[in-house]
């Protein structure tokens, strides 16, 4: 089983982008080339995505200080150049402006894409530990895999004093955490979604950026700001969760916002629109299997007797029904190879410990490898029968 890489970070932006840049070189390389061959699969060409790339660096810098400064350091120390480090950083407003030229172009082609992911929130009420967990299998390209890494960010642990601690994973290059949990244990995961207003807006705060400043707050309502205090470029699906017992998720669309709330303890979400219906959901004309990952998600964590304990998270993130679209994906050799997709990293992040579980490919494969937010005070704990330790 591959480790993932940790990095461990202070509260510099500048220090946190060097270490990142000069560690993960040759992942960041390697994810610039992955994602300018995927745009270029969709229609978009290497010239038109860095000239856009260019006005995503500079709004960036602009929006989020630093934020920017934190890219620019890793362009430095990793030999990249700030304008495909902004592409990186930018690359969920480009994809997902991908995917919705191609949902568009679906009905004149018979491949099926199958990009998505899977995530879902349990309250303390549904848990047989009795704490507020946040899961997600991430499914994205294939080529991912092994150029992810986990952070380590030390800035604060005292409440209201600077920005918190946090644990974080992301892609190499990518500066902000698309699932983590912070001191104050708020917690996020994601998933994508497709709609036709995507791109309209024009640029806003990126995807990354949000997901950085959802991790910055102390309070539960400052976690929520990021997402809904301006519009979008793209539509996307927040799962937020704070270890008091409460999560909301949140379906994000450029110009609107969804609300969903636990139901029975649970909240479940894939890559469609669930509660919002003042735009047309896009992404299962190009990816069918979000219609069913959710439901089936939600209907094995309800089987069974009992509480949800890890032997039902383990059974439900290694499903494979209707392999290879399944909620724990493996690639599907028919699709050209820029496009195949699999479950890049199962995540549990347990917000009243602090602990962020992360697998270095589909959980099938690889086991969990836990990276609590403070080591000196995690002791031996488990989910069920499984016993975690660092």
């Amino acid at each position: 089983m591959a480790a993932l890489p940790l990095l461990e970070l202070g509260p510099d932006p500048r220090e946190r982008g060097a270490v990142h840049g000069s560690t993960l070189a040759n992942a960041i390389r390697d994810n610039v080339a992955t994602y300018l061959e995927r745009f270029e699969t969709g229609g978009v060409g290497r010239r038109k995505v860095l000239s856009d790339s260019e006005q995503w660096l500079a709004f960036i810098q602009d929006d989020n200080a630093e934020y920017g400064e934190e890219m620019a350091a890793i362009a430095e120390a990793s030999g990249v150049s700030r304008t495909e480090i902004a592409m990186l950083n930018a690359r969920y407003e480009i994809t997902y402006s991908v995917f919705g030229q191609e949902a568009h172009n679906a009905n004149r082609r018979a491949e099926q894409e199958q990009e998505g992911c899977t995530s879902f929130g349990l309250m303390p009420e549904a848990t047989a530990n009795g704490h507020t967990l946040l899961c997600q299998n991430w499914d994205w390209l294939e080529r991912l895999r092994g150029r992810a890494f986990v952070q380590r960010v030390h800035r604060s642990s005292n409440p209201g004093e600077g920005k918190p601690d946090f644990i974080g994973f992301s892609e190499a290059g990518i500066v902000g955490s698309k699932m983590g949990v912070n001191a104050a244990g708020i917690g996020l995961c994601v998933n994508g979604i497709v709609t036709p207003r995507d791109g309209l807006n024009g640029i806003r705060k990126p995807f990354h950026v949000r997901c950085r400043e959802i991790l910055d707050a102390w309070r539960f309502d400052q976690a929520l700001l990021p997402v809904v205090q301006t519009d979008r470029t793209a539509s996307s699906n927040f799962l937020i969760g704070h270890s008091d017992g409460e999560m909301i998720d949140i379906e994000a669309t450029p110009d609107h916002c969804a609300y969903l709330h636990p139901q029975n303890g649970m909240v479940v979400h894939a890559n469609h629109l669930v509660r919002e219906d003042r735009v047309t959901s896009e992404m299962e004309r190009i990816a069918p299997n979000t219609l069913y990952r959710g439901a089936r998600t939600e209907r094995l964590l309800r089987s069974g007797s009992g509480k949800v304990d890890f032997d039902r998270l383990r059974h439900v993130m290694t499903d494979h029904f209707s392999a290879p679209a399944a909620i724990c994906r493996h690639a599907d050799t028919s699709l050209p190879e820029a496009k195949r997709v699999i479950t890049v990293a199962a995540i549990v992040l347990d917000l009243d410990e602090r602990v962020l579980y992360a697998t270095d490919g589909p959980l099938c494969q690889s086991d969990f490898q836990a990276f609590p937010l403070y080591p000196e005070f995690h002791q031996q704990r488990s989910i069920g029968r499984l016993k975690w330790t660092t």
